[in-house]
C-alpha cells in the first residue's frame, strides 16, 4: 500500500517545479526590466504632464528618432555576436553629406539614396573582413572606421549642405494615419486629423520588423547567437561544429553598415541637410539604447523587440528632460544610469546561469545557511540604491542651483513684424509673401516669389537677395497650397508668445483670383494643423537662411 504523500513532499515538489520554471524563464528577466522600466517611465510622465495624455504623444516617441530604430537593429546584431561597432554615426554623418550633396549635384533623390546604401554596406564589410580575418579589434577597427568616415564628411563639404527638394519634403511631412485611431470622414485628405507617423518611422519599423525576422527565424540568425558569450568560448565552439563563423561576422558588420548609412538617409531627410559633425556620439546612445533594451554586452544574449523598447525609452527619457525644463545634458545623465543598471542586471543573470551550469553537471545542491532579510543579496543592493537616490537627491536640491545655472537659449532681441514691406510686395504683384521672425538666432526675412518665378529675399540686414527659381515648381506649390484649404475657413490666422525657439510666421498666398493671409506661432497647438504643411511646402522653394 503506497502511503499518500505529506506536507514535505508536496513542498518539495512545488519548489522544484519553480526553481525549473526560474531556470527556463531567467534569460527573460532583462528583457522584462526593460519593459517594466519603459512602462513605469511612461506612466511618470503621463502623471506629470498632461500632454502625454493622448496617442500622438506616444507615437512621436517613434516620430523623433526613426534613424536611432534603425542603427540600433544593425547594432543589436553586432552586439548579440559578441563585437561592438563603433562606426555608426561616423556612417550616419558621411551618408548624410553623400546623399544631399548627390541631390544638389541633379541626381534623382531615389539614385542617390541607393548609392549611399551601397557605400555603407561596403563600408561596414571593409570593417568586418579587417575583424575577422587580420584579427583587429572591433573598438579599435570601427573607432578607426568612425574616424574615417567623419574625416571623409570634411574633404565634401567642411560646411552644412542643405537640401531643397520635394521628394525630401515629401518623405518628412507625409503624415501616415494609424488606423481605428484617426477620423478620415472628411473628403480632403490634407484636412484629415488623428495619431500619426511619418514615413520615416514607417521604414524604420519595417527595418525592424524583417531584423527581428532574420535574428530569431533564419539560420544566420541563429549563428549570430551560437558565436556571441562567453568571452570568444562560444565562437570557438561554433567553429568546431561546422558553423560559418567568418561569414557571419562580416555578415554582421556589413549589416550593421547597411543600417548606419539608412539611418543617415533618414537623418537627411529629418533635419534637411548633411553635415560632418551630424550625429556626433550617437554611437554611444545607441549602444545603451540596445544595452537598455536587455542584449547582453558580452554577447549570445538579448532579443530585437528589446532592442527596439530601449530606442523607444531613450527617446523617452530625452522627451522628459525637456518637457522637464532640464538642461539637456541631464538625458546623458540618467541614460548612463540605466546602462548601468541594466549591466548589473545582466550581470545577476550570468552568475545565476553559471550556477546553474554548476549544479546541472555535479548534480550537488550546496545547502544555504539560513540568514535574515537584512543580510540577503537584494536587501544589500536595495539599501546600496536607497542610499545613493538620497545623496543624490540632496545634491541635487543643494548644488544644482550652483553647478547647473541657468541655460540661456537667446542672446538677441527678435525684431518687430514689417507689414508696411509686407503690403508693398502685396501691391507689387508678388503671389507668394513669406514673413519669418524669431527663432534662436533672431531671424528676420521676408521672401517675394512672383509669377515668372523670380524670387527676392530680404534677411533684415540690408542685404536683398534674388533668385530663380522654375515655374513648374512655383504652380505646383500654389496649387497643393490651395488643396490643403488655404482658402478656406480651416486657415485662420492665431498668435501666442513666441518660445525663445520659435518663430513667427506670416504668409500671403495669391493665386486663382484669390488673397489670403495668415499668420501663426510655431511651438504651440493653437494654429491650423496644415498651416505647417504650407511652411514646409514653402520651405522646399524659398532659400531660406536657417
Amino acid at each position: 500500500m503506497t502511503a499518500a504523500p505529506g506536507p514535505g513532499t508536496v513542498g518539495l515538489a512545488l519548489r522544484a517545479i519553480w526553481e525549473i520554471a526560474g531556470e527556463r524563464n531567467r534569460k527573460f528577466v532583462p528583457l522584462a526590466s526593460t519593459f517594466a522600466l519603459f512602462i513605469a517611465v511612461y506612466a511618470w510622465g503621463f502623471i506629470a504632464f498632461g500632454a502625454m495624455d493622448n496617442w500622438q504623444a506616444f507615437f512621436n516617441l517613434f516620430d523623433a528618432a526613426p534613424f536611432l530604430i534603425v542603427c540600433v537593429v544593425g547594432e543589436a546584431f553586432v552586439i548579440i555576436s559578441g563585437g561592438i561597432d563603433l562606426s555608426v554615426s561616423g556612417i550616419l554623418a558621411l551618408s548624410t553629406v553623400v546623399a544631399v550633396s548627390l541631390v544638389n549635384e541633379g541626381f534623382n533623390p531615389w539614385v542617390a539614396f541607393v548609392i549611399v546604401l551601397i557605400m555603407g554596406t561596403i563600408f561596414g564589410m571593409v570593417q568586418g573582413l579587417f575583424i575577422t580575418y587580420l584579427k583587429v579589434q572591433p573598438f579599435i577597427a570601427t573607432l578607426a572606421g568612425l574616424w574615417l568616415a567623419r574625416g571623409l564628411c570634411y574633404v565634401i563639404s567642411d560646411q552644412e549642405v542643405r537640401i531643397r527638394d520635394t521628394t525630401y519634403t515629401t518623405l518628412s511631412q507625409t503624415k501616415i494615419l494609424i488606423p481605428f485611431l484617426s477620423d478620415v470622414s472628411n473628403p480632403n485628405p490634407y484636412l484629415r486629423d488623428g495619431p500619426y507617423i511619418t514615413y520615416l518611422v514607417a521604414v524604420a519599423l519595417l527595418l525592424f520588423a524583417a531584423g527581428l525576422f532574420v535574428l530569431h527565424y533564419t539560420r544566420f540568425g541563429r549563428a549570430v547567437y551560437s558565436i556571441g558569450g562567453q568571452n570568444g568560448a562560444n565562437e570557438v565552439s561554433s567553429r568546431l561544429m561546422g558553423l560559418p563563423v567568418n561569414r557571419t561576422k562580416v555578415g554582421v558588420y556589413t549589416l550593421s553598415g547597411f543600417c548606419a548609412a539608412l539611418g543617415g538617409i533618414l537623418f537627411s531627410i529629418y533635419v534637411g541637410s548633411g553635415h560632418g559633425s551630424h550625429g556626433e556620439m550617437f554611437e554611444l546612445t545607441v549602444i545603451a539604447a540596445v544595452v537598455i533594451g536587455g542584449v547582453a554586452l558580452t554577447g549570445g544574449e538579448g532579443y530585437m523587440i528589446g532592442a527596439l523598447v530601449g530606442a523607444v525609452l531613450t527617446t523617452l527619457i530625452q522627451a522628459l528632460v525637456l518637457n522637464a525644463n532640464l538642461l539637456s545634458y541631464f538625458a546623458y545623465i540618467f541614460i548612463g544610469a540605466l546602462m548601468l543598471l541594466f549591466l548589473g542586471i545582466q550581470s545577476l543573470v550570468s552568475a545565476w546561469n553559471e550556477a546553474a551550469v554548476a549544479r546541472s553537471r555535479t548534480g550537488v545542491r550546496i545547502p544555504k545557511k539560513p540568514t535574515v532579510w537584512y543580510k540577503t543579496t537584494p536587501a544589500r543592493y536595495g539599501g546600496v540604491g536607497l542610499a545613493t537616490i538620497l545623496v543624490l537627491g540632496s545634491l541635487w536640491f543643494v548644488a544644482a542651483p550652483f553647478i547647473f545655472p541657468k541655460q540661456q537659449t537667446r542672446t538677441c532681441t527678435p525684431e518687430p513684424m514689417r507689414p508696411e514691406q509686407v503690403q508693398t510686395l502685396i501691391d507689387s504683384d508678388a503671389v507668394v509673401i513669406y514673413e519669418r521672425n524669431g527663432g534662436s538666432y533672431c531671424i528676420e526675412e521676408i521672401f517675394a516669389i512672383y509669377p515668372d518665378g523670380r524670387v527676392v529675399g530680404d534677411y533684415g540686414d540690408g542685404n536683398i537677395l534674388e533668385a530663380q527659381i522654375e515655374v513648374e515648381k512655383l504652380d505646383s506649390a500654389l496649387e497643393a497650397i490651395e488643396g490643403y484649404g488655404w482658402f478656406t475657413d480651416e486657415f485662420y490666422t492665431t498668435h501666442h508668445t513666441p518660445c525663445a525657439a520659435c518663430y513667427e510666421y506670416n504668409i500671403t498666398i495669391k493665386y486663382n483670383d484669390q488673397e489670403k493671409t495668415v499668420g501663426a506661432v510655431d511651438g504651440g497647438t493653437d494654429a491650423p494643423a496644415p498651416y505647417w504643411l504650407v511652411t514646409s511646402k514653402l520651405a522646399a522653394i524659398i532659400p531660406m537662411s536657417v
